[in-house]
Parts: structure tokens; sequence; C-alpha cells
């Protein structure tokens, strides 16, 4: 059985189970035919298969809606809509959550090993009911050479812990897995492209509900939107809003606006230089 795909508001979705799953995994696409298969085969290969998988696609031009229809009732749900980027679909994505636990996953990511799902799910069970935000490892893989480059592995140390690129250091999205009911009342700022999801993920760890775990949890590629030159002020400054927001500006304005002032003028240099 196939989900159906619609282009409406109201997606068609299979029946509710009759128990919640554990997780639910939200991918967001878009022109993202090539990408997708490798999430796929990574979580058809899970041994925990306690979980739904919600695709959110925006109006892809490409097969990429064709090519998740094909991996069959692995996509527990498939929208394809126009939308004005990552926060908006996850936005979208919010009210259709059935899973006890999120985890945000992108075109072209990949859980770590195939037990993954069934070791955190282990884990989950033996926490205190107040901790809301589990994180591990994950790795960045080469896109040219398919190997693991670098381990990107930031546990949470407090506001007075290292800060980097204008804000306290996050784990990486991919690495982490949130409960389902932080997000009620809540909606991704969507005056962000790139760092929205550290307001949600800087909320829990700085109330003192998050926990890491000693494993490695994804991977996922370099070369993303965050990665690239030419976004980074755009990046520092999306930081420093939702320090803002979060109320913690005022521990160290001094740092962030010079953070800010540096990426300013690195961007008018880079800008200068491409004519």
């Amino acid at each position: 059985m196939e989900p159906e795909t619609t282009n409406a508001h109201e997606p068609a979705r299979f029946p509710p189970a009759v128990r919640a799953p554990r997780f639910s995994i939200v991918t967001s696409t878009y022109n993202a035919a090539a990408a997708l298969p490798a999430t796929a085969r990574s979580l058809a290969a899970q041994t925990c298969r306690d979980f739904e998988w919600i695709v959110m696609d925006g109006a892809s031009r490409d097969d990429t809606v064709a090519v998740a229809r094909g991996f069959g009732d692995l996509v527990t749900t498939l929208v394809s809509e126009r939308d004005t980027g990552i926060y908006n679909a996850w936005n979208k994505a919010l009210p259709l959550l059935r899973g006890e636990w999120v985890l945000f996953l992108g075109a072209g990511d990949t859980l770590f090993a195939d037990d993954t799902l069934e070791r955190v799910a282990g884990l989950l069970g033996r926490l205190p009911a107040e901790v809301t935000t589990v994180y591990g490892d994950v790795t960045v893989v080469d896109p040219a050479t398919g190997r693991d480059e670098n381990v990107r592995g930031n546990t949470w140390r407090g506001i007075d812990g290292p800060w980097g690129g204008g804000r306290p250091k996050l784990p990486c999205h991919q690495g982490v897995f949130q409960r389902a009911d932080v997000f009620a009342g809540f909606r991704f700022d969507e005056r962000c492209r790139i760092a929205a999801d550290g307001e949600i993920m800087l909320r829990e760890l700085l109330g003192g509900r998050g926990h890491k775990v000693d494993f490695m949890v994804s991977r996922f590629e370099a070369g993303g939107i965050s990665d690239k030159r030419e976004n980074r002020l755009r990046m520092v400054a999306e930081s420093v809003l939702v320090n803002w927001k979060v109320g913690i500006f005022w521990k160290r304005p001094v740092y962030q606006v010079a953070v800010l002032a540096r990426n300013a003028l690195g961007h008018l240099a880079l800008r200068a230089r491409r004519g």
C-alpha cells in the first residue's frame, strides 16, 4: 500500500495506527530525487521499525515525488506543495506528527547504523520524564568520495560553555531526538533560513532537559546551506536573533556584535572578489 500524494493543504494519510509510533522522522525535500534513496535505504534497514516517515516536498520539478512513492509504505505521509523553505516545510509537518519523539533528517542524510533507532529506543525508556532532548554525534560525509571526513560532536556545556558562530555550541539537528510535545504551540521562525532549529533546541537545553548518548546517530553530506561561505553572515545573524528570542543575547553581547561585524566585513570582501 502506497501513501497518496496531495497538492492540497490537507494531506492524504494512512489511517492512524492503533498505537502511536515511537519515532516521527521528518524529511523536507526539493528536487531531491537523487538524494532521497539513501535516506530511504537507511530507514528501511533499521532493526527498529517503530517509526513513521513524513516527507514534505516543496513541489519539486524533478522526480522526487515519484521516487518517494516508490518506497511504498516506508513513507507514511507524503505531501507535495509549494513552500518557502525548510522551516516552512517543518512547520507544515508539525501538526502531522504521531510519534513520541521527532528526528529531522534531510534528503540524503542517513542513520549511522542499522540498529541506531533500536539503540535510541532502548535508552529512552530509562530516561527521566523531564528529558526532552536526546542527542548524539554525527559524521560529515564527503559527497565526492562517500567517506566520513570528520565527526561533529558538540556536547552541550551550558551558557558558560564554548560559543561559536555567535551562539553557544549546539548539537547538529541530524543527531537530535526531541519529544513531540515540545512542539505543541511552537513554530519555527520562518524569517530564518538556516538557524531556526536552534531556538527550540536552546530552549530545552537551557532548561536542563537534554541528554547525550555515547554513540553516533547519523551521517550527512558536507556542502549544505550552512557550509557555504556566502551564507555565513546570514547564519550568524539568525543565530543572534535566536539568542535574543530565548533571552541569552545579553550574556555575551560584545562577542555577538564582534562576530557579526567580522562576518559582515568578510561578506563584503567576498562580494568584492566575485565582482
